[in-house]
């Protein structure tokens, strides 16, 4: 329906539509934003040049000395305002810095990132002006650390099925009894926002619904696990929290009862968004790394830089790095902007960022091949630092049924008319009736068709591009009323075209914010033509590995073998395992 379509430029690209003022111009940082970034930045990194990280992640431990100077820059408190002691920083700023810390080192970056992104975000966004009075000074200091208490044991994604249980009691205070799993900043953090179960009534009957709370260190019943034992991001704490009994006053909900749910999503939509930032950050000391190793190691008479292949791995990892910074601070800028739906942009973002982190890590190793695999240098380290990117704040396969899914809905409802009638062969019984119906969504079809929205606002060196891509976002709206069309509500148990749908997004999303940047890149005066040119090639080059991605999935949507996997999967589980010895078949 016109009125229900999404603020988000990838939201309204499941409608087949650009809205190119949303794009362009490229939200790049003002003269003043750049001055503070360097600024922190700057500052950060002396005191991080004098931490041995290598040390860190092998006694698993942050040290006290870093705890307390990354209080004395004001790290805890980057995106707490100033009358609480904090930074304020803008988005753009604090992905920007954030994306530095993680340059630097993982365990680091998620210690932060737990405490601020997610840790306090509830105070930010539904606490009282008691609570933020009484707390936010003191996480902003770093006098106290943050954690955000969601996953149980039962589970992870399904995050609506926890068990922890908030019981109200005759004084109106609450207690809580429960158990919270795999907790960044566990047993070291003095603020917890815990998530638990509360019982409602509806039409007469009771409900489970969920609740936020602030439960504080020190509070009776109130323990934690041993440290986990991890593959990567070592030095940071992950324990399980563990809930007696604990006590809590009513004042300690954070927002409305029964909304914690929507609440925790709203959390984890900004924690995604800086982490795609801060996989940038690391993309960059990986390529860094891989690129003094190429231009110094000589086989064969000559640099390694000059052979084909170690020259491809450059230019990819280039390209993931211009894609994930595009993509991140156009979402970021237009946040600061003003736009509100953002979900669907922060997903791809960390999705996309995570994916080719990972990938750099593979280019990075094997080009420094036997040296990558010694634990003399830090590849492998970053390499286990860097997987649990996939996972955490939403695994890489629920956020793509997640975009897919949310994305759907609005052409779901643009539908609607002809979900009521089932489909439109059904639709076609009844002529008079269904007669408007049928035209606007013919004209709308036909619309897409033969191409709708043209992009106009891009520098001509992309015209070629610009006039495909205008013609992918028509092909991909078609194929997701198609989807709807073909499953109708079992979409949602078809994950296999969700995944290719939310990968076309994020495709759509990606090209976009390359063009959009470029362009005011080449369009920039006071930016030297040596730099405009490196930038156009990263541009032409991403582009292209981005079209490639889009139209692989654009193919399997109606050409694939999903049946075939589901059988064999099936075949699979049955057999526990391969099933077979080379020695008997």
């Amino acid at each position: 329906m016109e009125n229900d379509k999404f603020e988000s430029v990838v939201g309204n690209s499941f409608y087949g539509e650009i809205e190119e003022n949303r794009v362009f111009p490229y939200p790049a940082f003002s003269a003043e934003q750049s001055e503070m970034a360097k600024e922190f930045i700057n500052a950060f990194d002396k005191l991080a040049a004098t931490i041995d990280y290598a040390k860190m992640d092998e006694e698993a431990k942050i040290p006290e000395e870093v705890y307390q100077g990354l209080a004395e820059l004001g790290l805890y408190g980057m995106g707490i305002p100033e009358e609480y002691g904090g930074l304020n920083l803008d988005y753009s700023l604090y992905c920007r810095v954030f994306a530095q810390v993680c340059q630097w080192d993982g365990s680091l970056a998620v210690m932060l990132g737990g405490h601020q992104a997610i840790g306090l975000k509830a105070l930010l966004l539904e606490g009282t002006d008691e609570q933020k009075s009484k707390w936010l000074p003191r996480l902003a200091s770093g006098e106290c650390l943050a954690a955000f208490c969601l996953t149980e044991p039962g589970s992870g994604s399904d995050a609506y099925s926890i068990k922890t249980k908030a019981t109200k009691n005759d004084d109106g205070t609450y207690t809580i009894k429960g158990q919270k799993l795999w907790i960044t900043n566990g047993g070291r953090a003095d603020f917890y926002t815990m998530f638990c179960k509360t019982d409602h009534e509806k039409n007469g009957k009771k409900v489970e619904k969920i609740t936020a709370f602030i439960v504080e260190k020190g509070m009776e019943g109130l323990s934690f696990g041993k440290k986990e034992d991890k593959m990567g991001i070592r030095a940071s704490e992950t324990r399980s929290v563990y809930l007696d009994n604990v006590k809590v006053p009513a004042e300690n909900i954070l927002g409305a009862e029964g909304k914690g749910f929507k609440l925790a999503m709203n959390i984890l939509n900004d924690g995604r968004l800086s982490l795609g930032a801060g996989c940038a950050g690391g993309m960059k000391t990986l390529m860094k790394m891989a690129t003094m190793h190429a231009k110094n190691r000589r086989q064969f008479d000559r640099p390694i830089a000059e052979f084909g292949l170690i020259q491809e791995k450059l230019a990819k990892m280039a390209a993931n790095i211009y894609t994930t910074e595009s993509m991140v601070y156009m979402t970021s800028g237009n946040m600061c902007r003003g736009m509100q739906d953002y979900y669907l942009e922060s997903a791809l973002c960390k999705v996309y960022g995570s994916e080719a982190l990972w990938e750099c890590v593979d280019m990075g190793l094997q080009i420094a091949a036997g040296n990558g695999y010694m634990k003399e240098y830090p590849y492998e380290r970053l390499m286990r630092d860097s997987r649990i990117n996939l996972i955490f704040e939403g695994t890489n396969e629920i956020l793509r049924a997640f975009v897919a899914l949310s994305g759907l809905k609005g052409p779901s409802e643009s539908l609607a008319e002809l979900g009521k009638i089932s489909d439109v062969s059904t639709a076609l019984k009844d002529p008079i009736k269904s007669l408007g119906v049928l035209t606007n969504f013919a004209k709308k079809r036909l619309s897409k068709m033969i191409g709708g929205n043209m992009i106009t606002k891009h520098h001509p060196e992309f015209n070629e591009m610009a006039s495909k891509l205008s013609g992918q976002f028509s092909d991909f709206a078609l194929q997701a009323e198609n989807a709807l069309l073909k499953y109708k509500a079992e979409i949602i148990e078809n994950e296999l075209p969700l995944k290719r749908i939310a990968n076309m997004a994020m495709e759509l999303y990606a090209s976009l914010s390359i063009i959009s940047r470029t362009t005011s890149i080449l369009n920039d005066d006071n930016i030297p033509q040596e730099k405009k040119d490196y930038c156009l090639k990263l541009g032409q080059f991403s582009l292209r590995e981005s079209y490639a991605k889009f139209k692989k999935n654009l193919k399997e949507m109606n050409k694939n073998m999903d049946s075939t996997i589901k059988s064999l999967s099936d075949d699979i589980v049955k057999n526990e395992g391969y099933g077979l010895d080379i020695i008997d078949f």
